[in-house]
């Protein structure tokens, strides 16, 4: 009874979704930009958007390496732009904000930047509250550029495709 009622809103969104279909990908790669920045990731759960992005993109017949690609290139500039912060301000960031409400995370960051260096900035995508921090940390403690890019894209490109993709599959495999 219930999926007979949700049928007229079901119908709604997705006209509504096919109708701006072109819009998706630009608000993808901003979720995803957003979430890779201090302070403003606090206010953006694209995580949990994403999933429900994917499944909404795929019912409207969107395929998925756009959107893939645009939350990975979000996430990736929204990094290069903690990490440019980090290395301007350097150990001033220790200063700032949130990172001087717990200077406890901001030491166990630098530990975490020195002992992993890459792997930290990749694992860090996966862990909430460290997601935006671990780029700062690294440009304050001046990781190389070149280890830094890297990094960075391979963790943009694995957490994009790891919460775009469930939604989308789900509603995939569903509808196909």
């Amino acid at each position: 009874m219930f999926l007979a009622e949700a049928a007229p809103f079901k119908d709604q969104v997705l006209e509504f979704v096919t109708q701006y279909v072109a819009w998706i990908e630009p608000i993808v790669f901003a979720l995803g930009f957003g979430e890779s920045l201090v302070v403003v990731s606090f206010f953006i759960p694209s995580t949990v958007l994403f999933l429900g992005i994917g499944g909404l993109y795929a019912a409207a017949d969107g395929a998925f390496w756009p959107i893939w690609l645009a939350g990975a290139s979000g996430a990736f500039c929204g990094d290069v732009v903690s990490y440019v912060v980090g290395r301007y301000f350097k150990n001033d960031i220790s200063e700032f904000g949130p990172i001087r409400k717990y200077p406890e995370v901001y030491a166990r960051t630098r530990i975490t930047c020195r002992d992993w260096g890459s792997l930290a900035v990749i694992t860090s995508k996966f862990m909430g509250m460290l997601r935006p921090i671990v780029p700062l940390v690294a440009g304050a403690m001046a990781m190389p550029v070149p280890r830094f890019l890297p990094a960075s894209a391979i963790s943009g490109l694995l957490w994009a495709g790891a919460f775009l993709a469930p939604g989308y599959g789900i509603t995939w495999f569903v509808a196909g």
